[in-house]
């Protein structure tokens, strides 16, 4: 190519090739984190997939409340949106796929697994796993948008919540889905103690409660109507439009290099050397 040495042409090769290398993962959509299959032995309704977005949960939890006559605000509206919750989701981290946000999916990959997971709760539902947090989002969503009091409960290895409902906190846990009562989930009843949960859960299907909750251990309790995982939000916000526009980055280095002159049939660009600056001592 006139105008051009062999050893730039090769420079622009690489970085056009570097340009697709950086586009090609927005049109492949693959998950390259581990995902788990639904083991059968919890809750989990895939008929129920066709609910993907918090709305769309929303008003399949209140068309139900209305015909059981269960008033919004309520203990048992709380009780039949984490039924709903628990059939809707089997246990699992969703995760950001390569055509979503390839940036941050790799860096779950190869630095976290964490950077990968989806904490949207919109995004969330479009997807038939969640983990326990991502369960929690999804309920805290809702109870945000009911106007009700919650606050988010941390474990060692586990994460819940509970709502505030007649000046009683109850405790709810849709991932992992104790067999509790209405009582059992009071926190006059349980005061905050992992120990006192254990007692209703599966163990066939939760074999690893010490593990999850500790062993004479108490709660975290998060901030009162929080909106968890900002930090997480941000991430992905920013490594969602890197992941769309890093293919640019290359073109515009060839772009604005201007040490060449490039010909082509009936055109002419030149990209002119930079000037020098006008010397004050001249």
């Amino acid at each position: 190519m006139p105008g051009i040495s062999k050893k730039d042409f090769l420079q622009i090769m690489l970085l056009a090739a570097l340009a697709l290398l950086l586009l090609l993962p927005n049109f492949i959509a693959t998950d390259v984190n581990p995902v788990l299959s639904y083991d059968h032995k919890e809750k989990f309704d895939p008929n129920l997939s066709y609910i993907n977005s918090v709305s769309m949960l929303e008003s399949y939890t209140d068309s139900i409340a209305a015909s059981k006559q269960i008033a919004e605000g309520s203990y048992e509206y709380a009780e039949l949106l984490e039924l709903i919750i628990e059939e809707r989701f089997y246990h699992g981290f969703s995760h950001f796929n390569t055509s979503e946000n390839w940036v941050a999916a790799l860096a779950g990959k190869f630095v976290k697994q964490d950077y990968a997971c989806i904490v949207q709760p919109d995004k969330i539902m479009q997807h038939p796993n969640a983990a326990c947090s991502q369960q929690a989002l999804v309920m805290m969503q809702v109870f945000r948008d009911k106007k009700l009091t919650y606050r988010s409960l941390g474990f060692p290895h586990h994460y819940a919540m509970e709502v505030l409902i007649n000046k009683e906190w109850y405790f709810f846990d849709a991932n992992m889905e104790p067999g509790i009562t209405k009582e059992q989930r009071m926190l006059s009843d349980w005061k905050h103690q992992n120990d006192n949960l254990k007692q209703y859960y599966d163990a066939g299907r939760c074999a690893h409660m010490d593990y999850q909750f500790g062993n004479n251990l108490t709660a975290t309790i998060g901030t009162i109507n929080e909106v968890p995982a900002q930090k997480a939000k941000y991430f992905h916000i920013v490594t969602g439009m890197l992941s769309k526009i890093a293919w640019l980055f290359p073109l515009l280095f060839i772009f604005y290099r201007s040490r060449f002159v490039v010909e082509v049939p009936f055109v002419s660009l030149l990209i002119k050397k930079r000037k020098p600056c006008l010397s004050l001592s001249a």
